[in-house]
């Protein structure tokens, strides 16, 4: 039986990183300054970090019989997530190429491999299993037919249901049904406010992004956060309070999975008792620290930090 308090759902994949002294133009080969295999996937990743936060998680997905599946099985074993939805098959596992630039900038090109496979009852079944849990969280990295039903299970479980639109795919309206908190970064969420009719998509100023997500909020019925980068984060929630948390300026290396670490430190701190607001600072902060560190999952701040960054 799991005693997890957040629940997980989502791609685990092995990054293959290449960081390159500048953006590669077509056709262009370059040499790379450095390499590094690690741990990612947008739905392990968060899971990893709302871990570290002081959450306790259980993780469900899948993985291939390969090497690249032995790697995840081990890495996040020795997290201490609990795993026991965590599924072999027989295919291969997922991975990621990425390509990091000079200033931290990436591009990321993902094979789902085993992922792909997640099935919508059987991932009904995995959380209906938690007794404990009172938050999920997701993503649009798998199929949305298997995020709907997870975050359905959990939404008639009285979860926290928390939905990470990223990377951006349109979003049923049924989704948005079940979803309390949405998280994007500007360009997904003015990506899904133009496919809902709402707006047409163009980058906005700090003040007018804060002066229209309270409606952006009503309309789509979610609680709403948009990641803002180097900017820090704005949030709104049902009712209408609003708030801003300005990132420090620090020296990005690597920005991978830097959208994840605010997700999951985020739910962390939810999950410890904290406000909204106080846990969207210490997501902030968390990924802050994350870009200046090479790595996703490798550049989280470390557990024993948790209680600093929810404090900050």
């Amino acid at each position: 039986m799991s005693l997890a308090e957040i629940v997980v759902l989502g791609n685990t994949n092995v990054d293959l990183t290449a960081y390159l002294p500048h953006e590669i133009d077509e056709g262009e080969t370059v040499i790379a300054k450095d390499f590094q295999i690690g741990l990612g996937g947008k739905g392990a990743n968060q899971a990893v970090a709302a871990q570290r936060g002081g959450g306790k998680v259980s993780f469900i997905g899948r993985v291939g019989s390969d090497g690249f599946g032995d790697l995840m099985l081990s890495g996040l074993g020795k997290e201490k997530i609990d795993l026991i939805h965590l599924e072999k098959g027989p295919g291969e596992s997922a991975n990621a190429t990425i390509w990091v630039q000079e200033n931290g900038a990436n591009r990321i090109a993902v094979f789902l491999g085993e992922s792909k496979n997640l099935d919508p009852i059987r991932v009904s079944e995995a959380v209906n299993s938690h007794t404990t849990a009172s938050f999920f969280v997701s993503q649009l990295e798998i199929k949305q037919e298997v995020v709907l039903a997870g975050l359905s299970a959990a939404k008639k479980k009285n979860m926290t249901t928390i939905l990470n639109i990223a990377p951006y795919s349109p979003v049923n309206q049924d989704v948005l049904d079940v979803t309390d908190w949405l998280i994007a970064n500007e360009v997904e969420l003015l990506a899904l406010l133009n496919s809902s009719g709402l707006i047409q998509p163009d980058l906005l100023t700090l003040d007018e992004l804060s002066s229209v997500l309270p409606s952006w909020s009503k309309k789509l019925g979610v609680n709403l956060i948009v990641t803002l980068g180097s900017d820090g984060a704005a949030g709104v929630s049902q009712d209408g309070s609003t708030v801003f948390v300005e990132a420090p300026k620090v020296k990005a290396v690597d920005t991978v999975g830097a959208g994840d670490c605010f997700v999951g430190f985020f739910v962390a701190a939810l999950s410890n008792g904290l406000s909204w607001q106080r846990a969207m600072r210490s997501g902030v902060m968390a990924a802050s620290e994350s870009v200046q560190k090479p790595g996703a999952q490798a550049s989280y701040p470390p557990k024993e930090d948790a209680e600093r960054l929810h404090s900050a």
